[in-house]
């Protein structure tokens, strides 16, 4: 008998290969074909991804929204002083609305000179209403939510600060202004 060499790799890879197969007929092919079976659609995990990523954009802007609102509330907070007369009081409060949007407008070149001409479309009927309801506390609340606003207030919040010192004061909002106008009643000013 004529002896046989192996190769040493040989020797190694053998315990791999008999290790590959579990020794019954097809069962490497039963096994390919499960891990097929369990690989899932890509249609559908691109969509559950997609539902995944909207719900995580909800929660989000959710926690977003309600910092946003804490912030609100925690700057209409009516001062411990307040102005003499509510004519003085609505003319500070109207600065400080100016001054609320130019800081929101800084750097913003093209915003800001729409502002410094258009301003008077939103100063004006917030200075009117303020005055209409004849409320030092309102008024002052207002002045204060405008210089304590934090910088995650936007502009476009603005009516939100004012609505929340008209609860805060007694004050009726925009809002129960024009429904009950709407209504045919008339609230007195607070």
């Amino acid at each position: 008998m004529v002896p046989v060499r192996l190769h040493p790799l040989t020797l190694l890879c053998a315990p791999l290969l008999l290790a590959c197969g579990d020794g019954k007929p097809g069962g490497q092919a039963k096994s390919i074909a499960a891990a097929f079976e369990n690989q899932s659609d890509p249609a559908e995990s691109a969509r559950k991804a997609g539902e995944d990523m909207r719900r995580l954009k909800e929660k989000v802007e959710a926690e977003r929204s309600k910092a946003i609102e804490a912030d609100i509330d925690r700057a209409a907070t009516v001062p411990e002083s307040l102005p003499a007369d509510i004519k003085t009081a609505c003319t500070e409060m109207r600065a400080a609305y100016d001054a609320f949007v130019d800081e929101r407008l800084r750097g913003d070149v093209a915003e800001s000179e729409k502002w410094a001409v258009m301003k008077g479309v939103d100063l004006d009927p917030a200075q009117e209403f303020c005055v209409a309801q004849n409320n030092l506390r309102f008024a002052a609340c207002q002045t204060h939510a405008f210089r304590e606003a934090a910088p995650g207030v936007a502009r476009e919040r603005a009516q939100e600060l004012i609505d929340t010192c008209a609860k805060k004061t007694g004050a009726p909002t925009r809002a129960e202004l024009k429904e009950a106008e709407r209504a045919g009643k008339a609230l007195k000013p607070s």
